[in-house]
Protein backbone atom coordinates (compact mmCIF):
# COMPACT_ATOMS: atom_id res chain seq x y z
CA UNK A 1 0.00 0.00 0.00
CA UNK A 2 1.51 3.47 -0.92
CA UNK A 3 2.26 5.77 1.95
CA UNK A 4 0.96 9.18 1.57
CA UNK A 5 2.71 12.05 1.06
CA UNK A 6 1.14 13.40 4.14
CA UNK A 7 1.89 10.56 6.27
CA UNK A 8 5.40 11.13 7.15
CA UNK A 9 4.00 15.24 8.55
CA UNK A 10 1.40 12.94 10.76
CA UNK A 11 3.83 10.78 12.12
CA UNK A 12 6.30 13.28 13.02
CA UNK A 13 3.85 15.28 15.01
CA UNK A 14 2.37 12.16 16.78
CA UNK A 15 6.53 11.06 17.43
CA UNK A 16 6.92 14.00 19.25
CA UNK A 17 4.30 13.89 21.44
CA UNK A 18 5.01 10.38 22.49
CA UNK A 19 1.84 8.75 21.35
CA UNK A 20 1.51 5.12 19.78
CA UNK A 21 -2.00 5.01 21.52
CA UNK A 22 -3.77 6.26 24.36
CA UNK A 23 -7.21 6.54 26.56
CA UNK A 24 -9.61 9.16 26.96
CA UNK A 25 -9.75 11.64 29.54
CA UNK A 26 -13.03 13.64 28.37
CA UNK A 27 -16.35 12.81 27.72
CA UNK A 28 -17.22 11.05 24.17
CA UNK A 29 -17.23 7.58 22.28
CA UNK A 30 -14.04 5.91 22.18
CA UNK A 31 -12.18 5.49 18.68
CA UNK A 32 -9.39 4.90 17.39
CA UNK A 33 -7.38 6.65 14.65
CA UNK A 34 -5.27 4.40 12.14
CA UNK A 35 -2.95 6.50 9.52
CA UNK A 36 -4.27 4.77 5.90
CA UNK A 37 -1.43 2.17 5.95
CA UNK A 38 -1.69 1.15 9.00
CA UNK A 39 1.62 2.47 10.44
CA UNK A 40 0.11 5.03 12.94
CA UNK A 41 -2.79 4.69 15.47
CA UNK A 42 -4.01 7.28 18.03
CA UNK A 43 -7.00 6.68 20.37
CA UNK A 44 -9.30 8.50 21.94
CA UNK A 45 -12.80 10.29 23.35
CA UNK A 46 -14.26 11.73 19.77
CA UNK A 47 -14.58 15.22 20.59
CA UNK A 48 -15.66 16.88 17.37
CA UNK A 49 -15.98 16.27 13.92
CA UNK A 50 -16.45 19.28 11.33
CA UNK A 51 -15.94 17.63 7.78
CA UNK A 52 -12.28 18.28 7.39
CA UNK A 53 -11.26 16.78 10.59
CA UNK A 54 -11.43 15.13 13.87
CA UNK A 55 -10.25 16.43 17.25
CA UNK A 56 -10.31 13.73 19.85
CA UNK A 57 -9.08 13.83 23.56
CA UNK A 58 -5.55 12.03 24.50
CA UNK A 59 -4.25 11.08 27.41
CA UNK A 60 -1.90 14.22 26.77
CA UNK A 61 -5.01 16.71 25.98
CA UNK A 62 -7.01 17.41 22.89
CA UNK A 63 -5.48 15.97 19.19
CA UNK A 64 -7.22 17.53 15.80
CA UNK A 65 -5.81 15.13 12.75
CA UNK A 66 -6.88 15.28 9.17
CA UNK A 67 -9.81 13.37 8.54
CA UNK A 68 -8.45 12.89 4.89
CA UNK A 69 -5.39 11.25 6.35
CA UNK A 70 -6.71 8.37 8.91
CA UNK A 71 -9.68 5.60 9.11
CA UNK A 72 -12.04 6.04 12.09
CA UNK A 73 -12.60 2.81 13.89
CA UNK A 74 -14.90 2.54 16.79
CA UNK A 75 -19.19 2.69 17.16
CA UNK A 76 -18.31 6.75 17.44
CA UNK A 77 -17.34 7.13 14.08
CA UNK A 78 -18.86 9.28 11.46
CA UNK A 79 -20.71 7.05 9.04
CA UNK A 80 -18.83 7.08 5.58
CA UNK A 81 -21.06 9.47 3.78
CA UNK A 82 -20.20 12.14 6.70
CA UNK A 83 -16.83 12.61 4.67
CA UNK A 84 -17.99 12.52 1.09
CA UNK A 85 -18.07 15.38 -1.14
CA UNK A 86 -20.16 15.69 -4.06
CA UNK A 87 -18.97 19.19 -6.50
CA UNK A 88 -18.38 20.24 -9.90
CA UNK A 89 -15.14 21.88 -11.57
CA UNK A 90 -16.52 23.71 -14.48
CA UNK A 91 -14.53 25.87 -17.37
CA UNK A 92 -11.65 25.58 -19.53
CA UNK A 93 -11.42 22.33 -22.06
CA UNK A 94 -7.65 22.33 -22.22
CA UNK A 95 -7.80 22.17 -18.40
CA UNK A 96 -10.49 20.15 -17.88
CA UNK A 97 -9.65 17.46 -20.35
CA UNK A 98 -6.13 18.02 -20.15
CA UNK A 99 -5.00 18.61 -16.95
CA UNK A 100 -7.37 18.21 -14.22
CA UNK A 101 -8.12 13.98 -14.24
CA UNK A 102 -4.35 14.08 -13.99
CA UNK A 103 -4.25 15.85 -10.51
CA UNK A 104 -7.34 14.23 -9.51
CA UNK A 105 -5.79 11.09 -10.05
CA UNK A 106 -2.21 11.94 -8.21
CA UNK A 107 -4.87 13.34 -5.53
CA UNK A 108 -6.36 9.75 -4.88
CA UNK A 109 -3.04 8.30 -5.00
CA UNK A 110 -1.84 10.90 -2.06
CA UNK A 111 -4.76 9.42 -0.31
CA UNK A 112 -4.08 5.97 -0.94
CA UNK A 113 -7.48 5.72 -2.68
CA UNK A 114 -8.41 4.95 -5.96
CA UNK A 115 -10.20 6.58 -9.10
CA UNK A 116 -12.99 5.62 -11.19
CA UNK A 117 -13.63 7.70 -14.00
CA UNK A 118 -17.10 7.66 -16.40
CA UNK A 119 -16.89 9.78 -19.14
CA UNK A 120 -20.00 11.18 -20.28
CA UNK A 121 -18.85 12.99 -23.21
CA UNK A 122 -15.90 14.95 -24.51
CA UNK A 123 -16.86 17.61 -22.19
CA UNK A 124 -18.47 16.18 -19.48
CA UNK A 125 -16.97 13.16 -16.86
CA UNK A 126 -17.19 12.14 -13.45
CA UNK A 127 -14.17 11.15 -11.49
CA UNK A 128 -15.18 9.29 -8.06
CA UNK A 129 -12.20 8.29 -5.44
CA UNK A 130 -12.62 5.92 -3.22
CA UNK A 131 -11.32 4.44 -0.25
CA UNK A 132 -10.07 1.08 0.01
CA UNK A 133 -13.50 -0.25 0.94
CA UNK A 134 -15.13 1.26 -2.32
CA UNK A 135 -16.47 3.85 0.01
CA UNK A 136 -16.92 7.40 -2.15
CA UNK A 137 -14.69 10.16 -0.84
CA UNK A 138 -15.39 12.44 -3.46
CA UNK A 139 -17.93 12.65 -6.06
CA UNK A 140 -16.73 15.43 -8.88
CA UNK A 141 -18.33 16.08 -12.19
CA UNK A 142 -16.01 17.80 -14.32
CA UNK A 143 -17.67 19.78 -16.91
CA UNK A 144 -14.80 20.98 -19.43
CA UNK A 145 -16.99 23.63 -22.03
CA UNK A 146 -14.64 26.34 -21.90
CA UNK A 147 -13.46 29.19 -19.89
CA UNK A 148 -16.63 31.19 -19.86
CA UNK A 149 -18.49 28.78 -18.94
CA UNK A 150 -16.59 27.85 -15.50
CA UNK A 151 -17.24 31.56 -14.39
CA UNK A 152 -21.40 31.35 -15.46
CA UNK A 153 -21.10 28.22 -13.17
CA UNK A 154 -18.86 29.68 -10.36
CA UNK A 155 -22.02 32.84 -10.32
CA UNK A 156 -24.88 30.44 -10.53
CA UNK A 157 -23.31 28.53 -7.90
CA UNK A 158 -23.48 25.12 -9.96
CA UNK A 159 -19.71 24.99 -9.56
CA UNK A 160 -17.03 24.95 -6.88
CA UNK A 161 -14.11 25.73 -8.98
CA UNK A 162 -13.79 27.82 -12.32
CA UNK A 163 -10.97 25.89 -14.40
CA UNK A 164 -9.60 29.08 -16.92
CA UNK A 165 -6.92 29.09 -19.78
CA UNK A 166 -7.25 32.94 -19.38
CA UNK A 167 -7.80 35.58 -16.65
CA UNK A 168 -10.66 36.43 -15.40
CA UNK A 169 -12.03 39.59 -16.91
CA UNK A 170 -12.78 42.74 -15.16
CA UNK A 171 -16.22 42.23 -15.91
CA UNK A 172 -16.42 38.91 -14.52
CA UNK A 173 -14.76 40.39 -11.18
CA UNK A 174 -17.56 42.62 -10.98
CA UNK A 175 -20.20 40.12 -11.42
CA UNK A 176 -18.35 37.64 -8.58
CA UNK A 177 -18.43 40.55 -6.33
CA UNK A 178 -21.83 41.10 -7.01
CA UNK A 179 -22.95 38.10 -6.56
CA UNK A 180 -21.01 37.95 -2.82
CA UNK A 181 -18.46 35.76 -3.96
CA UNK A 182 -15.70 38.08 -2.95
CA UNK A 183 -12.32 39.42 -5.01
CA UNK A 184 -11.76 36.30 -7.41
CA UNK A 185 -8.21 38.13 -7.95
CA UNK A 186 -7.38 37.80 -4.60
CA UNK A 187 -4.64 35.76 -3.46
CA UNK A 188 -7.24 33.34 -1.26
CA UNK A 189 -9.36 33.13 -4.59
CA UNK A 190 -7.22 32.76 -8.00
CA UNK A 191 -4.75 29.80 -7.66
CA UNK A 192 -2.26 29.87 -10.99
CA UNK A 193 -1.69 25.91 -11.45
CA UNK A 194 0.40 25.83 -14.22
CA UNK A 195 1.43 27.33 -17.51
CA UNK A 196 0.61 26.75 -21.15
CA UNK A 197 1.73 28.08 -24.38
CA UNK A 198 -0.97 28.24 -27.47
CA UNK A 199 0.64 26.61 -30.58
CA UNK A 200 0.18 27.82 -34.15
CA UNK A 201 -0.15 24.49 -35.83
CA UNK A 202 0.59 23.46 -39.25
CA UNK A 203 0.62 19.87 -41.11
CA UNK A 204 4.10 18.93 -41.27
CA UNK A 205 5.20 18.91 -44.74
CA UNK A 206 4.07 22.88 -44.65
CA UNK A 207 7.28 24.46 -45.64
CA UNK A 208 6.30 27.94 -43.45
CA UNK A 209 8.20 27.80 -40.13
CA UNK A 210 7.16 30.98 -38.81
CA UNK A 211 4.93 33.95 -39.07
CA UNK A 212 4.66 37.24 -37.60
CA UNK A 213 1.69 38.15 -35.58
CA UNK A 214 0.43 40.30 -38.44
CA UNK A 215 0.45 37.50 -41.28
CA UNK A 216 -1.36 35.43 -38.20
CA UNK A 217 -4.11 38.19 -38.16
CA UNK A 218 -3.81 38.41 -41.77
CA UNK A 219 -4.96 34.70 -41.91
CA UNK A 220 -7.25 34.14 -39.20
CA UNK A 221 -9.33 36.78 -39.84
CA UNK A 222 -9.48 35.57 -43.74
CA UNK A 223 -7.39 38.47 -45.03
CA UNK A 224 -5.04 36.94 -46.21
CA UNK A 225 -6.05 33.21 -47.93
CA UNK A 226 -3.40 32.06 -50.07
CA UNK A 227 0.36 30.34 -48.69
CA UNK A 228 1.46 32.52 -51.07
CA UNK A 229 0.98 35.26 -49.56
CA UNK A 230 3.15 34.26 -46.39
CA UNK A 231 5.99 32.89 -48.40
CA UNK A 232 4.57 29.30 -48.72
CA UNK A 233 3.39 27.53 -51.80
CA UNK A 234 0.61 28.42 -53.90
CA UNK A 235 -2.46 26.81 -52.43
CA UNK A 236 -5.39 28.32 -50.48
CA UNK A 237 -5.09 28.33 -46.63
CA UNK A 238 -7.56 26.02 -44.61
CA UNK A 239 -8.38 27.84 -40.99
CA UNK A 240 -9.25 25.89 -38.24
CA UNK A 241 -10.37 27.06 -34.60
CA UNK A 242 -11.69 26.10 -31.20
CA UNK A 243 -15.31 27.41 -30.44
CA UNK A 244 -15.69 31.01 -28.84
CA UNK A 245 -16.31 30.12 -25.89
CA UNK A 246 -13.24 28.76 -24.86
CA UNK A 247 -10.49 30.45 -23.12
CA UNK A 248 -7.81 29.49 -25.94
CA UNK A 249 -9.73 30.96 -28.48
CA UNK A 250 -9.86 34.03 -26.16
CA UNK A 251 -6.68 34.38 -25.38
CA UNK A 252 -5.17 34.14 -29.18
CA UNK A 253 -7.82 36.70 -30.43
CA UNK A 254 -6.66 39.07 -27.70
CA UNK A 255 -3.30 38.77 -28.49
CA UNK A 256 -3.14 37.93 -32.45
CA UNK A 257 -6.48 39.42 -33.84
CA UNK A 258 -7.31 42.32 -31.44
CA UNK A 259 -4.47 44.62 -32.47
CA UNK A 260 -6.52 45.27 -35.92
CA UNK A 261 -9.61 45.29 -34.59
CA UNK A 262 -10.70 41.38 -36.55
CA UNK A 263 -12.14 38.23 -35.18
CA UNK A 264 -11.73 34.36 -36.45
CA UNK A 265 -12.67 34.41 -39.64
CA UNK A 266 -16.61 33.10 -40.13
CA UNK A 267 -14.75 30.61 -43.19
CA UNK A 268 -13.13 28.26 -40.38
CA UNK A 269 -14.37 25.22 -39.27
CA UNK A 270 -14.69 25.10 -35.90
CA UNK A 271 -14.33 22.52 -33.05
CA UNK A 272 -15.45 22.16 -29.31
CA UNK A 273 -11.91 20.60 -28.22
CA UNK A 274 -8.11 20.46 -28.66
CA UNK A 275 -7.46 17.28 -29.96
CA UNK A 276 -9.92 17.77 -32.50
CA UNK A 277 -8.22 20.65 -34.00
CA UNK A 278 -4.88 19.30 -34.14
CA UNK A 279 -6.20 16.39 -35.78
CA UNK A 280 -7.74 18.29 -38.22
CA UNK A 281 -4.62 20.53 -39.20
CA UNK A 282 -2.26 17.49 -39.13
CA UNK A 283 -4.68 15.86 -42.06
CA UNK A 284 -4.73 19.31 -44.00
CA UNK A 285 -1.50 19.75 -45.99
CA UNK A 286 -2.18 23.32 -46.26
CA UNK A 287 -4.36 23.63 -43.03
CA UNK A 288 -3.65 26.07 -40.04
CA UNK A 289 -4.89 26.12 -36.13
CA UNK A 290 -4.09 26.46 -32.92
CA UNK A 291 -3.98 24.47 -29.57
CA UNK A 292 -2.74 24.49 -26.46
CA UNK A 293 0.66 23.21 -25.83
CA UNK A 294 0.16 19.79 -25.10
CA UNK A 295 -1.76 19.38 -28.02
CA UNK A 296 0.94 19.64 -30.90
CA UNK A 297 0.29 15.21 -31.48
CA UNK A 298 0.59 14.85 -35.07
CA UNK A 299 1.04 18.57 -36.50
CA UNK A 300 3.88 21.07 -36.79
CA UNK A 301 4.40 23.48 -34.25
CA UNK A 302 5.45 27.17 -35.45
CA UNK A 303 7.76 29.85 -34.49
CA UNK A 304 5.89 33.51 -34.04
CA UNK A 305 7.98 36.23 -35.75
CA UNK A 306 6.86 39.40 -34.69
CA UNK A 307 6.83 42.56 -36.27
CA UNK A 308 9.69 44.02 -34.89
CA UNK A 309 11.93 41.07 -35.86
CA UNK A 310 12.31 39.20 -32.78
CA UNK A 311 11.48 35.88 -32.82
CA UNK A 312 10.54 32.95 -30.60
CA UNK A 313 9.78 29.06 -30.34
CA UNK A 314 6.98 27.58 -28.28
CA UNK A 315 10.10 25.57 -25.69
CA UNK A 316 9.52 24.88 -22.60
CA UNK A 317 12.33 27.65 -21.26
CA UNK A 318 10.20 30.46 -23.44
CA UNK A 319 6.94 29.28 -22.07
CA UNK A 320 8.32 29.64 -18.10
CA UNK A 321 9.85 32.94 -19.01
CA UNK A 322 6.63 34.02 -20.49
CA UNK A 323 8.69 35.41 -23.43
CA UNK A 324 6.90 33.06 -26.02
CA UNK A 325 4.34 35.79 -27.38
CA UNK A 326 1.17 33.46 -26.87
CA UNK A 327 2.26 31.84 -23.62
CA UNK A 328 -0.45 31.76 -20.50
CA UNK A 329 -1.41 30.99 -17.79
CA UNK A 330 -3.91 28.53 -16.30
CA UNK A 331 -5.67 29.43 -13.51
CA UNK A 332 -8.31 27.57 -10.92
CA UNK A 333 -11.18 30.41 -9.23
CA UNK A 334 -13.17 29.76 -5.97
CA UNK A 335 -15.65 31.75 -4.19
CA UNK A 336 -14.86 33.20 -0.61
CA UNK A 337 -17.39 30.93 0.86
CA UNK A 338 -16.29 27.69 2.43
CA UNK A 339 -15.41 24.41 -0.45
CA UNK A 340 -16.47 21.22 0.74
CA UNK A 341 -13.60 19.09 2.15
CA UNK A 342 -12.37 17.04 -0.31
CA UNK A 343 -12.01 20.26 -3.17
CA UNK A 344 -10.47 22.31 -0.73
CA UNK A 345 -7.92 19.16 0.21
CA UNK A 346 -7.68 18.95 -4.02
CA UNK A 347 -6.91 22.50 -3.76
CA UNK A 348 -4.02 21.76 -1.81
CA UNK A 349 -2.58 18.99 -3.17
CA UNK A 350 -2.55 20.78 -6.81
CA UNK A 351 -0.12 23.42 -4.90
CA UNK A 352 2.16 21.01 -3.89
CA UNK A 353 5.56 19.91 -5.43
CA UNK A 354 4.26 16.43 -6.61
CA UNK A 355 1.79 18.44 -8.62
CA UNK A 356 4.26 20.05 -10.88
CA UNK A 357 5.46 16.60 -11.69
CA UNK A 358 1.88 15.63 -13.18
CA UNK A 359 1.81 18.96 -15.01
CA UNK A 360 4.70 17.96 -17.21
CA UNK A 361 3.67 14.51 -17.39
CA UNK A 362 0.58 15.48 -18.92
CA UNK A 363 1.67 17.55 -21.29
CA UNK A 364 2.03 21.27 -19.96
CA UNK A 365 4.38 23.69 -18.80
CA UNK A 366 5.17 23.38 -14.66
CA UNK A 367 6.48 26.34 -12.77
CA UNK A 368 9.42 24.63 -11.28
CA UNK A 369 12.65 26.78 -11.88
CA UNK A 370 14.99 25.58 -14.68
CA UNK A 371 18.12 27.00 -16.25
CA UNK A 372 19.69 27.60 -19.82
CA UNK A 373 23.52 28.76 -19.67
CA UNK A 374 24.17 32.35 -21.99
CA UNK A 375 25.76 30.06 -25.04
CA UNK A 376 22.38 28.65 -25.32
CA UNK A 377 20.71 31.31 -25.81
CA UNK A 378 21.50 32.47 -29.24
CA UNK A 379 18.04 33.35 -30.08
CA UNK A 380 18.22 35.87 -26.95
CA UNK A 381 21.40 37.16 -28.33
CA UNK A 382 20.79 37.88 -31.59
CA UNK A 383 17.43 39.24 -30.62
CA UNK A 384 19.64 42.05 -28.03
CA UNK A 385 21.74 42.76 -31.37
CA UNK A 386 19.14 43.14 -33.72
CA UNK A 387 16.58 44.77 -31.44
CA UNK A 388 19.33 47.73 -29.66
CA UNK A 389 17.25 50.76 -28.83
CA UNK A 390 19.08 54.29 -30.26
CA UNK A 391 19.86 55.07 -26.94
CA UNK A 392 21.71 51.44 -26.50
CA UNK A 393 25.04 51.68 -27.44
CA UNK A 394 27.26 48.49 -28.48
CA UNK A 395 29.05 48.89 -25.36
CA UNK A 396 26.27 48.74 -23.15
CA UNK A 397 25.02 45.24 -24.67
CA UNK A 398 28.97 44.25 -24.41
CA UNK A 399 28.65 45.15 -20.99
CA UNK A 400 25.26 43.37 -20.27
CA UNK A 401 27.20 39.54 -21.62
CA UNK A 402 30.41 40.76 -20.14
CA UNK A 403 28.11 40.57 -16.51
CA UNK A 404 26.21 37.66 -17.53
CA UNK A 405 29.00 35.32 -19.60
CA UNK A 406 29.98 32.86 -17.11
CA UNK A 407 26.19 32.60 -15.48
CA UNK A 408 22.93 30.69 -16.89
CA UNK A 409 19.34 32.33 -16.91
CA UNK A 410 16.84 31.02 -14.21
CA UNK A 411 13.17 30.81 -15.68
CA UNK A 412 12.03 32.53 -12.83
CA UNK A 413 10.85 35.69 -14.15
CA UNK A 414 9.24 38.83 -11.99
CA UNK A 415 6.99 40.71 -13.49
CA UNK A 416 4.37 43.42 -12.35
CA UNK A 417 0.74 44.55 -12.73
CA UNK A 418 0.18 46.59 -15.49
CA UNK A 419 0.75 50.13 -14.69
CA UNK A 420 2.29 49.81 -11.29
CA UNK A 421 5.45 49.02 -9.30
CA UNK A 422 3.45 46.08 -7.41
CA UNK A 423 4.17 42.46 -8.23
CA UNK A 424 1.90 40.16 -10.69
CA UNK A 425 -0.20 37.65 -8.85
CA UNK A 426 2.58 35.23 -10.21
CA UNK A 427 5.86 36.55 -9.09
CA UNK A 428 4.66 37.07 -5.74
CA UNK A 429 4.20 33.07 -5.68
CA UNK A 430 7.45 33.28 -6.99
CA UNK A 431 9.16 35.61 -4.54
CA UNK A 432 7.65 32.36 -2.05
CA UNK A 433 9.15 29.71 -3.79
CA UNK A 434 12.39 31.77 -4.69
CA UNK A 435 12.81 32.22 -1.01
CA UNK A 436 12.11 28.90 -0.16
CA UNK A 437 14.73 27.57 -2.33
CA UNK A 438 17.32 30.00 -1.43
CA UNK A 439 16.70 29.34 2.70
CA UNK A 440 17.10 25.41 2.17
CA UNK A 441 20.66 26.07 0.78
CA UNK A 442 19.77 25.40 -3.18
CA UNK A 443 21.73 28.17 -4.68
CA UNK A 444 24.75 27.61 -1.48
CA UNK A 445 27.58 27.50 -4.25
CA UNK A 446 26.04 30.03 -6.26
CA UNK A 447 25.76 33.95 -6.54
CA UNK A 448 22.14 34.97 -7.71
CA UNK A 449 21.86 37.99 -9.39
CA UNK A 450 18.71 39.81 -10.00
CA UNK A 451 18.91 41.77 -13.26
CA UNK A 452 16.05 44.24 -13.92
CA UNK A 453 14.89 45.20 -16.98
CA UNK A 454 12.73 48.19 -18.73
CA UNK A 455 11.04 49.11 -21.46
CA UNK A 456 12.22 51.36 -23.94
CA UNK A 457 9.54 54.35 -23.07
CA UNK A 458 11.78 57.49 -21.32
CA UNK A 459 15.30 58.19 -21.39
CA UNK A 460 18.07 55.27 -21.38
CA UNK A 461 19.55 57.13 -17.98
CA UNK A 462 16.51 57.16 -16.01
CA UNK A 463 15.17 53.80 -17.25
CA UNK A 464 18.53 52.12 -16.02
CA UNK A 465 17.85 53.53 -12.67
CA UNK A 466 14.47 52.53 -12.32
CA UNK A 467 15.27 48.73 -13.43
CA UNK A 468 18.19 48.62 -10.37
CA UNK A 469 15.33 50.05 -8.40
CA UNK A 470 12.94 47.18 -9.56
CA UNK A 471 15.99 44.45 -8.99
CA UNK A 472 15.99 46.21 -5.70
CA UNK A 473 12.35 45.59 -4.62
CA UNK A 474 12.44 41.72 -5.86
CA UNK A 475 15.63 41.13 -3.22
CA UNK A 476 13.30 42.93 -0.49
CA UNK A 477 10.35 41.12 -0.98
CA UNK A 478 12.54 38.10 -0.94
CA UNK A 479 14.09 38.48 2.38
CA UNK A 480 10.46 39.45 3.75
CA UNK A 481 9.52 36.29 2.82
CA UNK A 482 12.27 33.94 4.21
CA UNK A 483 13.00 33.27 7.70
CA UNK A 484 14.96 35.79 9.84
CA UNK A 485 18.63 34.99 8.61
CA UNK A 486 18.15 32.45 6.03
CA UNK A 487 19.27 34.79 3.58
CA UNK A 488 22.53 35.49 5.45
CA UNK A 489 25.09 33.08 3.93
CA UNK A 490 23.59 33.97 0.34
CA UNK A 491 25.60 35.87 -2.28
CA UNK A 492 23.08 37.94 -3.80
CA UNK A 493 23.80 41.25 -5.86
CA UNK A 494 21.59 43.04 -8.17
CA UNK A 495 22.09 44.38 -11.95
CA UNK A 496 20.04 46.77 -13.46
CA UNK A 497 20.46 47.16 -17.47
CA UNK A 498 17.37 49.34 -18.23
CA UNK A 499 15.93 48.48 -22.02
CA UNK A 500 18.66 46.67 -23.36
CA UNK A 501 17.69 43.46 -24.39
CA UNK A 502 13.78 43.41 -25.15
CA UNK A 503 12.07 40.06 -25.41
CA UNK A 504 8.98 42.09 -26.65
CA UNK A 505 8.21 45.00 -29.40
CA UNK A 506 8.45 48.18 -27.57
CA UNK A 507 5.87 49.60 -30.06
CA UNK A 508 3.06 47.12 -28.74
CA UNK A 509 1.44 47.43 -24.99
CA UNK A 510 1.97 43.78 -24.63
CA UNK A 511 5.65 44.06 -25.64
CA UNK A 512 5.97 46.64 -23.09
CA UNK A 513 4.69 44.51 -20.21
CA UNK A 514 7.03 41.59 -20.95
CA UNK A 515 10.44 43.97 -21.24
CA UNK A 516 9.38 45.57 -17.94
CA UNK A 517 10.59 42.39 -15.89
CA UNK A 518 13.28 41.26 -13.21
CA UNK A 519 15.22 38.11 -14.73
CA UNK A 520 17.40 36.00 -12.22
CA UNK A 521 20.56 34.50 -13.25
CA UNK A 522 23.40 32.31 -11.45
CA UNK A 523 26.61 32.04 -11.12
CA UNK A 524 29.36 29.95 -9.65
CA UNK A 525 30.97 31.21 -6.38
CA UNK A 526 34.63 31.66 -7.03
Amino acid sequence: MRQSGILPALATSLALLGVSAGGATAQGSEVTLRSIDGSISLSGALLDFDGESYRIATTIGEISVDALQVECVGAGCPPPEALRSIYTIAGSNTIGVGLMPAFIDGYALDLDSFLVQEVSSPTEMMLTVQDQSENPLAEITVLAAGSDSGFDALLSGQAALAMSSRRVTENEVRAAANAGLGNLISPEQELIIGLDGILVLTARSNPVRALTLPQLAGIFSGRLRNWADVGGPDAPISVYALTDDTGTRGVFENVVLSPIGARITPAAQEFATNVEVSDAVAADPFGIGFAGFAFERNAQAISIREACGLQSAPTVFNIKTEEYPLARRLYLYRGNGPLPPQAQALLRYISSDEAQDLIVEAGFVDQALSTKPLEELGRRIANTVLSTQEEVSFSDVREMFGALVNAERASTTFRFETGSSNLDARAVRDVARMAELIASGAFSTKEVIFVGFTDAVGQAGLNRSLSVRRAAQVVQAIEAAAPPGALDGQAISVLGLGEISPVGCNDTFEGRSLNRRVEVWLRDRV
